[in-house]
This record gives C-alpha cells, sequence and structure tokens, in this order.
C-alpha cells in the first residue's frame, strides 16, 4: 500500500517512521503547507491538502493518514477528505500490542509501544502516542489524543477530542468529556465533564475551555494556556463565575 501524510511536523515524523516498520506499507511522501521541495528525513512534498483533493486520482495512493497533533485541526481535515470518499488508514507500529479483540477506527495511530488491551475501542483518527496503555474495555472516541506514556486503566471512556498530557494516568471507570485536556503528569481519579483544563495529582481545575465557532462555522473550544484569566474564569483551585475546583461538583 502507497501512502501520503498529510503533515510534516513532528508528528509526520513519527508516522513515517511507523509506515516504514509496518508490513505492506510504503510512504509516497507528504502533504504539507509547503507546496514542493524536499520534506523530512528526504521524502517530498508532494502538495496541500486542497491539491490532494482536487488531484486524488493523480496521486496513484492507496489511503492516507492525517499526522497532526492538534485535535481540531487533525479532525478538520479528516472530514474534509472523508467527505471526498478519500480512503483513511490506520497506522500500527510494529512494536505496539493490541489486542485481537480490539477494534481500530479509521485513520488512528497507534505508536511504538502502546498497548490495546482486549474489549477496547479506539475511534477514528485518534492518536495511542508513544508507550501509552488502553487497558481491557476502554472506548477512545474519535479525535482524541493519548500523549506519550498515558495509562488508562480499564473501562475508561475518553470523549472526542479530549487530548491526555504526558504520563497522564486515569484509574477505572472513569468518563472524560469531549475536548477536555489534561495536563502532563495529572492524575484522574474522578469523571470530568466536557470543556475542561485540569491537571494535577489529583486533577485539580484550571479553567473552562470556552467554545467559540471556527471559519467552518462550527463550535470549537479557546485552548488558551493554563493560569490565564479568560472571561472572569481563573486558574486552579479558584471559584469561577461561582464553580470552583475539581474538590467539589462540576456541572
Amino acid at each position: 500500500m502507497k501512502i501520503g501524510i498529510v503533515g510534516a511536523g513532528g508528528h509526520g515524523r513519527v508516522v513515517l517512521d511507523l509506515i516504514l516498520e509496518s508490513c505492506g506499507m510504503e510512504p509516497a511522501g507528504f502533504f504539507d503547507q509547503k507546496i514542493s521541495g524536499e520534506g523530512p528525513y528526504g521524502w517530498p512534498i508532494l502538495g496541500d491538502e486542497t491539491s490532494l483533493v482536487e488531484n486524488w486520482p493523480g496521486f496513484r495512493l492507496d489511503g492516507v493518514v492525517v499526522a497532526i497533533g492538534e485535535n481540531r485541526t487533525r479532525r478538520r481535515i479528516f472530514e474534509i477528505l472523508s467527505a471526498k470518499g478519500i480512503p483513511l488508514v490506520s497506522i500500527i507500529h510494529r512494536q505496539a500490542q493490541v489486542s485481537r479483540f480490539a477494534r481500530i477506527g479509521a485513520g488512528t495511530v497507534i505508536c511504538a509501544g502502546a498497548v490495546v488491551g482486549p474489549g477496547a475501542v479506539i475511534g477514528d483518527n485518534s492518536i495511542i502516542n508513544t508507550g501509552a496503555s488502553v487497558d481491557h474495555d476502554c472506548r477512545v472516541k474519535d479525535h482524541a489524543h493519548l500523549c506519550p506514556g498515558s495509562v488508562l486503566a480499564g473501562t475508561v471512556t475518553v470523549g472526542e477530542e479530549v487530548m491526555l498530557g504526558t504520563g497522564t494516568v486515569v484509574i477505572p471507570g472513569i468518563t472524560i468529556g469531549n475536548r477536555t485536556i489534561t495536563g502532563a503528569g495529572s492524575v484522574v481519579i474522578q469523571d470530568l465533564p466536557d470543556n475542561l483544563l485540569v491537571a494535577g495529582v489529583p486533577v485539580r481545575l484550571i479553567r473552562h475551555l470556552e467554545e467559540e465557532k471556527d471559519d467552518q462555522g462550527k463550535k470549537t473550544n479557546d485552548r488558551s494556556g493554563p493560569g490565564k484569566k479568560t472571561g472572569g474564569k481563573s486558574g486552579l483551585g479558584e471559584k469561577t463565575n461561582g464553580r470552583s475546583g475539581l474538590g467539589k461538583k462540576i456541572n
């Protein structure tokens, strides 16, 4: 299979390596904002996402993978390509351990050293990054990113566009809402609603992530950095419009 890689940044280089380490796949090159020339490690830049869509038959590819770590951008490109009928392939490193009883969605990337247990379901266009572990019967929904070393104990549910920071640990049975982000080294011991930025051991609220419309008119969340006041919502452990940290129930 000849595979195109959308995104020539850091994650794109990781995906290039995954394809080279996978049986039966061959990287054709990258699609990125840089229209032509040489990409990472000498592989060519074939065009951008627009030229990929407009000239798809001419590239003679068997499929593509969107190799962008940021969830919102990766989702946008994935949905454009999917709507045009372009095949989106999953890439699994040969040194990842994926149970025969797990299910992996289209366009998902599973990196070296990752483990996906029996009964786990990984949605479309997600990233299970280097050394991350998804135990039995977990559900990781579409467009999520488990950063390196993240650990999900059994029966955890991770929502769409969630990003679990490097080394995040989640105890069994927890549900993490859509678009919530955890800081590196976080330990999650209670359910988290949608659109939160949390960090710590155990996690505490940094702030609520605001939804705003992108240039396609879809709602997205504001992902500016932790600790900044946004619309009267302040940082770690402080009350924010009547909503306090994770030591109390969050509606």
